[in-house]
């Protein structure tokens, strides 16, 4: 089978890229031309992709993904040797390559001959960006990954300026040392009107001043994932984002392990874009920022949580009072995740929160306490909350963990009036195994 053979097919796949069905047609193709590993893998990665994360259909489609790669990969990538680092399938589709600069730079055009390449990873940029910048060839890529390359400001001048980068749709700036100076360059810059996903990850010290520039950027309209975990971002950056008209189709946005605190988990909770983010993924990750009782309690209130199925507040600061407000909340119907390590939460706020705590358990499938301050006494009245539910806890790294098969006894003993208000104290002064975490 040559590669012209295949090429109709190709380019149907990729003028309707989001499209399945010229993949199950070139799917079928292959099965006819003696190929059926190909073919079935693009069946593989299709049904993978429509997917839920837990769907117990998913195991044995991920298996054999791996085994199809392989015992395939080698010979279906044989004809890029010395050319790439290596191929991803995407849907099937071998469309992106992982390439050394210099390499591509000087045989580049010869890549893109023997692979139709819709996403372009460059690894060492750094020294010849410049050169980089001003190939042509980037003119038909469309996702370009220039992550952890080192390039500074300076790099992103050189980007910013490149004529070829008009049809791009997506770039991944993460790991490279940009500050606000480097941000307000991309948002200043009319170069990429195609863009649509930008990633500034972990860039540590990009904060406020950066995250306004985007927010007032008129060049971003497109834009509809940001993400900005991993930096020194604050109230005032989540109050722009929020409340930015500049950004009118946002709905995928990356915050967290910043410092966003009460104030800006305010703004997002009344803003419109919290709402396009939940109907877009029905999952909130605020993670590790400054998140107090006040932004858990605006949080709580807004309707849009009706929308969350996972629910990330790790490593704040909710306290008892935080994680009552949001255990009360009367949005929280569809929740199955929800994870809370690390906020402070202690015996008489699980305690205070009992008889919501075991409602809520009806629909959750895991919830993640770990990192508190829970101890035998706390950890009695969360069982006693769960009852004989098949709910995932992570009660690891508390203050004291009850040991495998010992748990609290006569607990209103230990601590006078933990029971008041719980239904059913019987229950805790019962001897029963830890469940498995």
């Amino acid at each position: 089978m040559h590669i012209t053979d295949e090429q109709p097919f190709l380019d149907a796949v990729f003028e309707r890229y989001t499209d399945d069905r010229p993949r199950l047609v070139y799917a079928d193709y292959l099965d006819d031309s003696g190929a059926p590993e190909r073919a079935e893998l693009i069946r593989v990665q299709l049904a993978l992709a429509h997917l839920p994360e837990d769907d117990p259909r998913r195991p044995p489609l991920l298996d054999r993904q791996v085994e199809l790669l392989h015992d395939n990969r080698a010979a279906w990538t044989a004809h890029l040797a010395g050319l790439v680092i290596s191929v991803d399938f995407r849907r099937g589709i071998p469309d992106s390559a992982s390439v050394d600069a210099a390499t591509f730079l000087e045989r580049g055009d010869e890549l893109f001959r023997r692979l139709r390449v819709r996403r372009l990873s460059v690894r060492d940029a750094a020294p010849v960006l410049p050169k980089l910048a001003a190939c042509p060839l980037l003119a038909g890529v469309r996702e370009l990954d220039l992550c952890n390359c080192d390039l500074g400001p300076r790099g992103i001048e050189a980007l910013a300026q490149s004529p070829h980068l008009k049809n791009l749709e997506a770039i991944d700036l993460g790991f490279n040392k940009l500050d606000d100076a480097a941000v307000d360059v991309l948002a200043r810059s009319s170069e990429l009107p195609s863009l649509t996903a930008l990633a500034l990850n972990d860039n540590d010290t990009i904060s406020d001043v950066g995250v306004r520039s985007l927010a007032q950027s008129p060049f971003f309209a497109g834009l509809t994932a940001l993400d900005l975990s991993g930096n020194d971002i604050g109230d005032a950056g989540a109050i722009a984002l929020a409340g930015t008209r500049c950004l009118p189709v946002l709905r995928t946005v990356r915050l967290a392990s910043n410092r966003i605190g009460d104030a800006g988990a305010a703004a997002l909770a009344r803003s419109p874009l919290l709402g396009r983010m939940l109907a877009a993924s029905p999952e909130l990750v605020l993670r590790a920022n400054a998140i107090g009782h006040a932004g858990a309690a605006a949080l709580a209130a807004s309707p849009v949580l009706k929308s969350c199925v996972h629910l990330d507040l790790s490593h704040n600061y909710l306290g008892d009072t935080g994680i009552g407000a949001l255990l009360q909340s009367p949005h929280l119907k569809r929740l199955k995740t929800l994870q809370l390590a690390r906020n402070q939460l202690t015996d008489a706020g699980l305690n205070a929160s009992y008889e919501r705590l075991s409602r809520l358990f009806d629909q959750l499938r895991a919830l993640d306490l770990s990192c508190n301050r829970l101890t035998r006494v706390g950890l009695g009245v969360l069982w006693a909350a769960r009852g004989d539910r098949s709910v995932q806890i992570d009660v690891s790294q508390n203050v004291q963990s009850a040991p495998l098969g010992d748990a609290p006894v006569a607990v209103a003993e230990l601590l006078p009036g933990v029971l008041n208000g719980v239904t059913e104290p019987t229950r805790l002064r019962q001897r029963t195994p830890t469940p498995p975490q």
